[in-house]
């Protein structure tokens, strides 16, 4: 099969285009021939060898999220069979376990705590074909695009996690949307508007913002040129929002805990900057603020996703399609962050 394979770890160059082995199905496996996949932060991280956690194997396919549809089904399959059209599961949860909390009974299947993950610890979705068990596999709906579903996963899915089941968005309160530019950003932006909420995005480029303002952003700030506190402060005559989306983390992330109200929440999916920053737990204590997070979204919250998409209640931002050869290119234009959305790598 031709994939984008890497040999080594480095700049986007490392991934070479060309053929490898067709992996071989196991008990309870599906093989997927994709049409798609994601491209994402998480996959140059992966390329540089900077994942902290776990260590890749060489040679390597990176790639966590993708869409197509299965050809070949392993001994013991019976949820799935060929000709079905699906999406692999980023975070590869076990199903069931020993442990005495099983998250994935729980519905938190992305915080299994004997999970592996797609493009990491397994060759992932930059390829014709990618193999997963079939507890961790989602059908697309009929008349949801590849293309489209395959960018959902971490930009949709982790967004409708954090506004809607981290902070609980409800109509009429105001809410915060850090890196709005972002493929995370601009899904919160929609889903916020759609939970009948007063949004306010915040990025570090006008472009960005203006192109936040058409998914339905009711007001935006540069951080960049403004001070973002100041900005989310006048906006609300002074209260603060009730909740913040954030992605960005360093002062931006101590910003935002500021920015918010009396018994207001922050929901973090990660951070483009400084991880580590300094927090007055006094101020945490005195507001009654919530800090929360996630580690992507669970399937169910991907069904959700794929289904709004399908009816057309939301829509995927997609920067830019490029074809499986060109994952160096699309690395190159990601590390930029002269986009805005998330891009997609075609398969033919």
């Amino acid at each position: 099969m031709k994939a984008a394979v890497m040999r080594r770890f480095g700049g986007p160059e490392v991934m070479e285009y060309g053929d490898i082995d067709v992996p071989k199905l196991g008990i309870g496996e599906v093989l997927i021939k994709l049409e798609a996949a994601g491209v994402n932060r998480f996959d140059t991280t992966t390329r540089k060898g900077e994942i902290p956690y776990a260590k890749v194997q060489l040679p390597h396919i990176p790639g966590v999220e993708g869409a197509g549809t299965i050809v070949e089904v392993g001994p013991g399959v019976k949820a799935f069979r060929a000709g079905d059209r699906v999406m692999p599961m980023l975070t590869i949860s076990s199903g069931v376990c020993e442990h005495p909390v099983c998250y994935c009974g729980l519905g938190f299947d992305n915080i299994c705590a004997d999970f592996d993950k797609l493009g990491l610890t397994m060759w992932g979705t930059y390829a014709e074909y990618v193999k997963v068990t079939q507890h961790n596999v989602i059908r697309i709906p009929d008349g949801l695009s590849s293309i489209d579903a395959a960018g959902s996963q971490v930009a949709m899915a982790t967004a409708w996690e954090l506004a809607m089941n981290r902070c609980k968005l409800r109509q009429g309160q105001t809410v915060l949307v850090n890196a709005a530019g972002g493929a995370v950003g601009s899904a919160a932006v929609q889903i916020a508007r759609l939970a009948g909420c007063r949004v306010i995005a915040s990025a570090g480029s006008d472009m960005k913002l203006d192109r936040a303002r058409q998914l339905g952003a009711d007001e935006t700030i540069n951080y960049e040129k403004q001070d973002l506190l100041a900005e989310v402060k006048r906006l609300t005559d002074g209260r603060g929002v009730e909740a913040v989306v954030e992605t960005v983390g360093g002062t931006v992330l101590q910003q935002s805990i500021e920015a918010l109200c009396h018994n207001g929440v922050l929901a973090t999916a990660g951070s483009i900057g400084r991880a580590k920053v300094e927090v007055d737990i006094f101020r945490i204590l005195r507001k009654q603020i919530w800090i929360t997070g996630t580690h992507f979204g669970p399937k169910e919250t991907n069904k959700t996703v794929l289904r709004l998409l399908a009816e057309g209640k939301l829509r995927p931002v997609i920067s830019k399609v490029f074809p499986l050869k060109d994952a160096p290119a699309a690395h190159t234009m990601l590390e930029s962050r002269d986009f805005f959305g998330n891009m997609v790598l075609e398969i033919a």
